[in-house]
């Protein structure tokens, strides 16, 4: 039995693609397809096909626009011209309103060529009418009278799209978040499913952004083509835009995601999402006119609260590979990423505390590759995010196995107790300025334990002994006190780990009775002047005989808002 690893590593999470980007991965290869209408076929000559496309009849302030594209296709061997016909649109009362055609319209066809026709009226007419038909007739004006007839008469009704607020009533064109879809007038060999839908804040406000993983099932290398995803609340259209630049190109068999941002600030609000394709005529004035046509109808998922996102993830076991999104660019497959440690820290001065993770970067090839440069975000049990901000690192190669462990620093609420939390991994590189999802997990902040030895990840620090001897200075001016401190350290770096020189630090306070601080200093792990195994001495001077003094050691970290510390261990001489 064959298996297919790339789906089933990433089964597991497909459900809380429901509510979040970071779960936007690989369908499963029992993804439910939805039928979908295919385009008809007729015959116009005895070498040339037509199919109509699109047909849009919306109100404008102008009056009535009508407006088809059709296709036409050369069955035949040689090149043919296309013919001249009149084209007319019906409406249910028996009405026929002229087509003008698009100056851009093809004026011939090559053999086996499938060319798009546009045509567009606008008519002084207010009031609401369907169209049934779209008629192509052949007429003689230079006979008195003009003679006229038809060729061809095609039913439209089912196509009409009457504008941006028009509701879908063909039921093949309403999928449920579950279902799989085709376009079938872009392409019948590109399917396409929902994956995510998550609310992002961006430079130019509030998006919700849509994720959508496109499979070419056909046998030929296939571009994605440009269609809109737009959002409509209750009685509100918000236009969504495709975030990728570039021209997505699949190999058969390949898949891919598609992004769009529609700047809907609650994703709550959402009621359901329009699919569209763009179409464009071109006047006598050769001005541009475009215009979209609805295709189908997508219902957002339910169950979009916070709960439900926390309850669909895996708990995370410390220091265990994270299951990437096979897709991602970002993070290459040869690069093991795992979290080590997620902590608490206080602010030096107070008015926040800083959650602290720990990431380990193993690189598991044979050639150096390049730091991948992921973005991370915190989601509490509340609903509330926080987004990370990475070490102020000047790494930028990892070495063939060899691990690399950098930190990223939350700010939260000194009301946040991190005991649910859920952990994204997104890419912020690839589309900027949006994040994408490659990850996600559940999690909470590591308990503090007796075992001090690991508090400074990825280094065991020991503090073995600590002897302090207390002088009475007799010269005169002088402080009265001082006092030399012997510390006995033993640091240890895990075996082949590396740390950048912006990591952390340790800081040791000596505080009297009081918890008056009498003295303090820096130590780095990192450096000329690092930190190693053996005695250290810290002398100070003091202008009081204290008895009692306490050591304080912390871990020490910068963040945007300063320093964050962490106590690790209190001892007392």
């Amino acid at each position: 039995m064959k298996i297919n690893w790339k789906h089933t590593m990433v089964m597991f999470i497909l459900s809380v693609s429901l509510v979040i980007p970071s779960a936007a991965f690989h369908v499963a290869a029992d993804e439910k397809y939805a039928s979908t209408t295919t385009v008809k076929s007729y015959s116009l000559t005895s070498d040339i096909k037509v199919e109509v496309k699109s047909i849009l009849n919306e109100s404008t302030p102008d009056g009535a626009r009508i407006g088809t594209v059709v296709r036409l296709y050369n069955a035949g061997d040689r090149l043919t011209g296309v013919p001249e016909y009149e084209v007319r649109a019906k409406t249910q009362e028996g009405l026929e309103y002229i087509m003008r055609p698009s100056q851009a319209n093809a004026k011939n066809i090559q053999p086996k060529e499938t060319v798009e026709l546009s045509y567009m009226t606008v008519i002084e007419r207010f009031d609401v009418f369907s169209l049934t038909d779209l008629s192509f007739y052949d007429v003689d004006e230079f006979v008195y009278p003009k003679q006229e007839k038809k060729i061809i008469s095609l039913p439209i009704s089912d196509l009409e799209w009457k504008g941006e607020k028009a509701v879908l009533t063909d039921p093949s064109t309403t999928k449920t978040w579950e279902d799989s879809f085709t376009i079938p007038v872009l392409s019948s060999t590109l399917s396409y499913k929902p994956v995510s839908l998550a609310e992002q804040n961006t430079p130019d406000g509030p998006m919700t952004i849509v994720a959508l993983l496109a499979k070419n099932t056909g046998d030929k290398k296939t571009n994605i083509p440009d269609f809109r995803i737009n959002g409509k609340s209750e009685n509100k259209i918000y236009s969504g835009k495709r975030i990728e630049k570039d021209p997505i190109t699949l190999e058969p068999g390949e898949e891919n995601y598609v992004h769009y941002a529609i700047p809907i600030r609650n994703k709550m609000d959402l009621k359901s999402l329009s699919v569209l394709t763009p179409e464009d005529f071109v006047g006598e004035d050769n001005k541009h006119t475009e215009y979209l046509i609805g295709r189908l109808t997508i219902t957002p998922p339910g169950a979009n609260d916070v709960r439900y996102f926390m309850n669909q993830l895996s708990q995370y076991e410390w220091n265990k590979p994270l299951q990437i999104d096979p897709l991602t660019k970002l993070i290459r497959p040869e690069i093991s990423v795992s979290m080590v440690d997620l902590r608490v820290y206080e602010s030096a001065g107070g008015g926040f505390k800083a959650a602290v993770a720990k990431f380990k970067l193993l690189n598991k090839s044979e050639s150096p590759l390049q730091v991948p440069l992921f973005q991370t975000v915190l989601t509490s049990s509340s609903g509330n995010k926080y987004l990370g901000t990475r070490q102020n690192t000047q790494v930028d190669t990892l070495i063939p196995n060899l691990s690399y462990v950098i930190y990223y620093s939350f700010i939260i609420p000194n009301a946040e107790n991190g005991e649910q939390l859920a952990m994204e991994i997104t890419d912020g590189k690839s589309v900027q300025p949006y994040n994408l999802p490659v990850a996600a997990f559940k999690t909470k902040v590591m308990d503090e334990t007796d075992d001090k030895d690991a508090a400074f990840f990825p280094f065991q620090v020991t503090l073995n002994n600590w002897s302090i001897g207390i002088n009475y200075n007799m010269g005169q001016g002088s402080v009265p006190y001082s006092y030399k401190n012997n510390l006995d350290f033993g640091i240890k770096l895990q075996d082949e780990i590396v740390v950048d020189q912006s990591f952390s630090q340790m800081r040791l306070e000596f505080a009297d009775a009081k918890n008056r601080i009498m003295a303090s200093k820096v130590l780095t792990f990192t450096g000329d002047n690092k930190l190693v195994s053996g005695a250290q001495s810290i002398d100070f001077n003091a202008d009081r005989l204290e008895n009692t003094v306490y050591l304080r050691i912390y871990e020490i970290i910068d963040t945007p808002f300063g320093e964050a510390r962490r106590l690790v261990q209190t001892v007392k001489r």
